[in-house]
């Protein structure tokens, strides 16, 4: 079976898959960036990459943030509904979750093309709330 092509993610419009019953734009998260803060709206975040003390956070339009907060703290605050730690070191929201899992690499594909590991451990786990996830989109 063929993977699904998809667009060149210059030209493709990032657009998330959220569920009728999902109110957006009611979150924001306030960032200490260069010397200011930055609020930026959690429904605009397509993952968490963290590294160490610290975390990446990419968003819809291409800018990726690097905070001082670990993963854990971040999976702490934000809605368990939305976001999946899939990794020991990623966490993704899964409005932006094209693809996935694959079965035989153990990886999903998000809007922006960007394909992530999933924990070997966790792998049904994390396929089931995908599963109720799309399924929450149907309804």
């Amino acid at each position: 079976m063929k993977p699904t092509q998809f667009p060149s993610t210059a030209a493709s419009i990032i657009a998330p898959q959220y569920p009728s019953a999902y109110q957006r734009g009611m979150q924001r998260i306030a960032l200490p960036y260069l010397n200011r803060t930055v609020f930026i709206s959690v429904d605009d975040i397509i993952c968490l990459q963290g590294e160490g003390n610290y975390t990446y956070l990419c968003t819809r339009d291409r800018k990726k943030y690097l905070v001082s907060k670990t993963l854990k703290e971040f999976e702490r605050t934000l809605d368990e509904s939305m976001f999946l730690r899939i990794h020991k070191s990623y966490m993704v929201n899964m409005a932006y979750v094209q693809q996935g899992p694959f079965s035989t690499e153990r990886r999903i594909r998000l809007a922006d093309g960007r394909e992530v590991a999933i924990s070997r451990r966790r792998m049904k786990e994390i396929a089931l709330q995908l599963a109720q996830y799309q399924q929450k989109l149907v309804n």
